[in-house]
């Protein structure tokens, strides 16, 4: 009876793990607080290539180009409301954001993958994330189609970094990579 009861269990927990994005979220971004799901910068500039010029839209209809932002840092991540590791990597990703807030050589783009940019803005303030929030107009070869996506391009407009999945950006090594970049 007992371990009938804690099959049962067991089952149930899965299942929940399995249908609710919350849940997978939540033991994601547990996972990647005790040191899974690192960005490995290691050898990230080993292997570059140029980026595609690409345009992206933000609410009020601004368009920004990725190559006006030549002589910046971008850190490009496609995400979507829906997926699990998104969601679990978007306070990392607010945290780091905050960081370089104040900074005019290192540019955001949050990229929604919804294709409904009014859901995503109020996904970010539902959950008090204060992310430059687009829609892409175009990004190929930027988008893998993998969700999450992130993309690190350099001052020259050379991608550096490319992740797909969900990763703790909010870690000093990351940070210090993107101030390295800076003042390359």
């Amino acid at each position: 009876m007992k371990s009938n009861l804690i099959n049962g269990l067991f089952i149930i927990a899965l299942l929940i793990l399995i249908f609710n994005p919350g849940a997978k979220a939540l033991v994601i971004k547990g996972l990647m607080q005790v040191g899974f799901f690192r960005p490995d910068i290691d050898n990230a500039k080993e292997n570059h290539e140029t980026a595609a010029d690409a345009t992206f839209t933000n609410l009020s209809g601004t368009d920004i180009n990725l190559s006006s932002l030549k002589g910046k840092v971008v850190f490009l991540n496609f995400w979507a409301t829906w997926c699990p590791p998104c969601i679990a990597e978007m306070p990392g990703i607010n945290e780091l954001h905050k960081e370089f807030i104040d900074r005019a050589d290192v540019v955001f783009v949050m990229v929604d993958a919804d294709g409904d940019l009014h859901k995503s803005a109020s996904f970010m303030k539902t959950h008090g994330y204060n992310l430059p929030l687009y829609a892409s107009a175009s990004a190929s070869g930027l988008f893998t189609g993998t969700l999450p996506s992130t993309v690190l391009i350099d001052k020259k407009g050379e991608i550096v970094f490319r992740k797909t999945g969900a990763a703790n950006y909010n870690t000093r090594q990351f940070k210090d990579f993107i101030n390295k970049l800076a003042v390359e």
